[in-house]
């Protein structure tokens, strides 16, 4: 099991932050710069738990996650329950946020997040460790800059709105 942690801190409230980052499960794709597609299944219509949710990062590959865990306003955890991408085994990741007070008063949350991924041959984690890395770090990007600015972040934006955004 190969573990990665990562965070982004946001200029906005912890619940606003919940609110994007839980409640609109569902809907990752408006911040996740590496997904095409997200939506619920099971007729599910807002993050909870047990619910799923279906991600398509491209025409071929897609996963669909669970929420198997929540603290409310503080964190949850999803677990892959399929996919279809190469050389993983499972994967889960769980997300924690935090309170914290910026310049001036101003509220803002850490969110961290952590990834467990098992590969299907061992030697594979020091091969796409660093590829998968980086897409959670757009993903926490996209978060940051969804929920500051209301604009959504996708892979033909990306590199200018990373290169441009001082948030």
């Amino acid at each position: 099991m190969s573990q990665s942690e990562f965070s982004e801190v946001i200029k906005a409230s912890k619940a606003r932050t919940w609110e994007v980052l839980f409640s609109q499960y569902g809907d990752i794709h408006l911040h996740n710069p590496g997904m095409i597609a997200s939506n619920y299944l099971h007729n599910g219509t807002k993050g909870e738990l047990n619910c799923v949710r279906h991600c398509q990062f491209n025409e071929k590959l897609c996963l669909d996650e669970k929420i198997t865990e929540v603290d409310e306003n503080n964190g949850f955890t999803v677990v892959v329950t399929k996919h279809n991408l190469p050389f993983i085994k499972s994967m889960s990741a769980t997300y924690e946020l935090s309170a914290i007070e910026g310049d001036a008063g101003a509220q803002m949350t850490k969110v961290k997040m952590t990834s467990n991924v098992e590969f299907s041959i061992g030697f594979m984690k020091y091969l796409m460790k660093g590829q998968l890395g980086k897409g959670l770090i757009q993903h926490l990007f996209g978060l940051k800059y969804y929920i500051e600015t209301g604009k959504t972040v996708n892979s033909g934006n990306y590199a200018e709105v990373f290169k441009s955004y001082q948030g």
